[in-house]
């Protein structure tokens, strides 16, 4: 199968970044996602998306349950997510889920966007 030349993959453009994600750092208190006390430590509007095949791998080495992807704006010098973070997603759907960071991903080739990884254990 000849591959095609002027293929381009599909981008994410700043009107696809619709959810509202907060990060926080992964101190917590209680169980509950609503009994956090890590400090807040970024806040910005994401792309919200089911995994892909590498994002399942990655999630079944690291015993995820479950796990959602988004794509997030890079933001440069002012935050830099670590797999210390936590995220919280301000949609109706994630309402009751704290998120873990598993994975990040920045593009390398224009530095626009970081895609990250989320999971949840339980």
């Amino acid at each position: 199968m000849p591959i095609n030349p002027q293929y381009k993959p599909p981008k994410t453009e700043s009107g696809d970044l619709r959810t509202f994600v907060t990060f926080y750092d992964k101190q917590s208190n209680g169980p509950e996602p609503s009994q956090s006390s890590g400090a807040k430590l970024f806040e910005c509007t994401a792309e919200v998306y089911k995994p892909s095949m590498k994002d399942l791998e990655i999630m079944k080495a690291n015993e995820t349950k479950k796990g959602v992807t988004i794509v997030i704006r890079d933001p440069l010098t002012d935050y830099l997510p670590t797999n210390k973070d936590k995220v919280t997603i301000h949609d109706r759907r994630f309402q009751d889920v704290e998120w873990e960071v598993t994975d990040v991903r920045p593009d390398l080739q224009n530095n626009k966007f970081i895609t990250i990884l989320l999971g949840a254990t339980s």
